[in-house]
């Protein structure tokens, strides 16, 4: 649920009420970006400049009950952006010694990489496409709803569903070939959001 009290706040040039705001969503904002990605460096970045953009054009917001999905419309597109500049973006595996200790940061880089099986689905997820990565991602871990989604994407609601299925089919092919016979069921989410079909 979105604090609109907070976001008129911001949009009346309030600094303190803009650090809450980044407190708030900085840590799902920099994993989104992570997992898009796949490199910390890059989405450090990403943050960053969705931030930078959003205290910028946060006056432009006209519903703040929207920012959700207006901010995650700025975060894809920077992060789509900086993935297409880097010739060749190499998806690491993030091992929680190695990251840089960041307060309110550091604890959901720990989650995604937290054991084996998340990083073989993470893998997965990177060989997708970058919309049907995008859309699962947002779907899957972001918790987003087909219209959501639609709207950060500027697609149909038809064409969310349609990148959902396709990336579900072709996510439990390539879990099915790992060692352990992983399945896609273990995706946050998945056990509460079987069908896609019938939102």
């Amino acid at each position: 649920m979105v604090d609109t009290g907070l976001i008129k706040r911001c949009q009346q040039g309030e600094g303190e009420a803009f650090d809450e705001l980044y407190q708030t969503y900085a840590t799902k904002a920099l994993r989104t970006a992570y997992l898009l990605v796949g490199n910390k460096n890059i989405a450090e970045d990403i943050m960053q400049e969705a931030f930078f953009e959003c205290y910028r054009d946060i006056k432009k917001l006209r519903t703040p009950e929207l920012f959700q999905v207006w901010f995650n419309r700025l975060l894809v597109r920077i992060s789509w952006r900086m993935a297409s500049r880097e010739r060749k973006v190499i998806y690491e595996s993030l091992n929680a010694n190695d990251m840089e200790r960041l307060p309110d940061r550091q604890d959901v880089l720990e989650v995604v990489e937290a054991n084996q099986e998340s990083q073989v689905i993470r893998q997965a997820i990177n060989k997708l496409s970058i919309p049907l990565r995008t859309t699962m991602i947002l779907y899957y871990y972001n918790d987003m709803s087909v219209k959501e989604i639609s709207q950060i994407m500027n697609c149909f609601q038809g064409t969310v569903k349609s990148r959902l299925l396709n990336g579900r089919k072709k996510l439990a092919r390539e879990l099915k070939s790992k060692p352990g016979n992983l399945s896609i069921r273990m995706m946050p989410g998945c056990l509460k959001k079987e069908s896609v079909t019938h939102e």
